[in-house]
């Protein structure tokens, strides 16, 4: 950091004079030293001048300028000074470097803000003079499409919007690229801003957004209980708008755990507890989803909402709730008697789902004291097992083999066994199958894969440590294909050398099948065999 934007930060005009009038008389380096100022980035990327207008140091900015200072010049962001001074609403500044300098009122950042943008976020005064005498643009609009009206609405500057309506004619219902209005921003802050837009500014209550949700909506995924009440008893806001996904107020409110305001929209509002999305799923089904413990209880016990309705995929509440927080599934099943037997549309039960989400402690509690089948089968005849595997749920793996007494040797309608599943990748599980759950490396489906045949899709690690745990290398599916076949479709050289190496070094032993591949090999291959052949007879 060079020593004149340390001053220039902390607006010590004495030194910057000093540093500058010491080099009087010699105008080539003073030169340099300012251009220095405009040119050499620090902090956010700022020159000394944007950080004497950022501080409100107006002896600071009209030294530097003075002394050749670039008034337009821009930040890494593409702020001039002058951005910098409306943010900050060091309104003597902005002043100062449009009447005396020039500075352009109509510079856009790289976000496509005005100076007027950024003012609009701060102090009144700024806004006021940059439209009254600069006749700043009320209607410019950002990347975003927000206008001037939207950023003021934002940070709920009351009076900005006020004066932006009633004398800059600004246009209440501007839409900004994704469809919110003013007053979309203004509901997700102070009643006061709201009010006004609304009562005084005629704010469509009834705006809906590009996904279809109006001001209430977001009014109750920001909890702005204050706000949900007046739009509802004053505003006339309606409480079961749906948006482009069906889902209602309410809906909202529940999956982000907005407790006061979904007792109020039921209580006051009388917002439809059973009301479903377009994925058939209810406000319960959502508070579930996100453990909202409170909410769920409220809904059952004060509005006797449905435990056991489904969406459009079979889940029940207790479905959703149980790749979650064990709170909330203790509580469905005790106390909301909820069936932990229930399957979706494919079969899956409510274990399925939490053994594949590795919720280990739901798992036990399901099994120990919901009496949940661990044997239990979806409709491809996948077992909770294999569901486990599959995922890569080691801890849950563990539980149902020692715990559960889930069967290892499980065959889904493929003839998979779990340790098919536990192939594709997840050598962890696999170890811990065969060396603990005494799995069958050599167990084949229906299509005569082995467990071998599945990890040579991909797997180096599992091949390896298969094919040393007895796996066999020459093993010949239903289609006449090998492990090796199936690793050369899918051009992965580093498991076709090792399964190579192999089978090479299985020609020794008396077996038909070690010796029709090295025929296939001698005859495909007959470089690699030789090499093969050489380095094992090295060996």
């Amino acid at each position: 950091m060079m020593p004149l934007h340390v001053a220039a930060e902390e607006g010590t005009v004495k030194i910057i004079r000093f540093f500058l009038n010491c080099l009087k008389g010699h105008e080539t380096i003073l030169k340099s030293l300012v251009e220095a100022t405009t040119t050499y980035y620090y902090k956010n990327l700022t020159t000394a001048l944007h950080l004497a207008a950022e501080g409100g140091h107006l002896d600071v900015v009209q030294c530097l300028v003075e002394h050749g200072a670039d008034v337009n010049v821009k930040s890494d962001d593409g702020k001039t000074v002058l951005h910098w001074a409306a943010q900050e609403n060091k309104w003597d500044i902005v002043q100062w470097l449009i009447e005396n300098r020039k500075a352009n009122v109509d510079s856009i950042d790289n976000y496509g803000k005005t100076v007027l943008h950024r003012a609009a976020q701060g102090n009144l005064d700024v806004v006021q003079w940059l439209v009254e005498h600069e006749k700043a643009n009320v209607d410019a609009i950002d990347n975003y499409g927000s206008s001037v009206l939207h950023y003021a609405a934002q940070v709920n500057k009351w009076d900005v919007v006020q004066w932006l309506v009633e004398h800059g004619n600004a246009n209440v219902e501007a839409t900004d690229k994704y469809g919110w209005t003013v007053l979309h921003w203004a509901a997700r802050g102070d009643l006061d801003v709201v009010q006004w837009l609304v009562e005084h500014g005629k704010a469509n209550v009834e705006a809906t957004d590009m996904y279809g949700r109006t001001v209430l909506h977001l009014t109750a995924q920001e909890n702005k209980w204050d706000v949900v009440q007046w739009l509802v008893e004053h505003g006339k806001a309606n409480v079961e708008a749906t948006g482009n996904d069906g889902q209602t107020v309410m809906h909202w409110a529940a999956k982000v755990n907005k407790w006061d305001v979904v007792q109020w929209l039921v209580k006051h509002g009388k917002a439809n507890v059973e009301a479903i999305d377009k994925y058939g799923r209810t406000v319960l089904h959502y508070a579930a989803q996100v453990n909202k413990w409170d909410v769920v209880q409220w809904l059952v016990e004060h509005r006797n909402a449905n435990v056991e309705a489904t969406d459009k995929d079979g889940r029940t509440v207790l479905h959703w709730a149980a790749r979650g927080n064990i709170d909330v599934v203790q509580w469905l099943v005790e106390i909301g008697k909820a069936n932990v037997e229930a399957t979706d549309m494919y079969g899956r039960t409510v274990l399925h789902l939490t053994a594949q989400e590795n919720k280990w402690d739901v798992v036990q509690w399901l099994v120990e004291h919901g009496n949940a089948n661990d044997e239990a089968t979806d409709k491809s005849g996948s077992s909770v097992l294999h569901y486990a595997a599959q995922r890569n749920k080691w801890d849950v793996v563990q539980w149902l083999v020692k715990h559960g007494k889930a069967n290892v040797e499980a065959i889904d309608k493929y003839g998979r066994t779990v340790l098919h599943w536990a192939a594709w990748g997840n050598l962890n599980v696999v170890q811990w199958l065969v060396e603990h759950g005494k799995a069958n490396v050599k167990a084949t489906d229906k299509y005569g894969r082995t467990v071998l045949h599945w990890a040579a899709r991909g797997y180096l690690d599992v091949v390896q440590w298969l094919v040393e745990h007895g796996a066999d290398v020459n093993a010949i599916d239903n289609d006449g294909k090998t492990p090796l076949n199936l690793a050369e479709e899918r051009k992965l050289k580093k498991t076709i050398e090792y399964l190579l190496k192999k089978i090479v070094e299985s020609v020794g032993q008396v077996s038909n099948e070690s010796a029709a591949m090295a025929d296939v090999i001698i005859v495909n291959r007959p470089e690699d065999f030789a090499d093969l052949l050489c380095e094992t007879w090295e060996d």
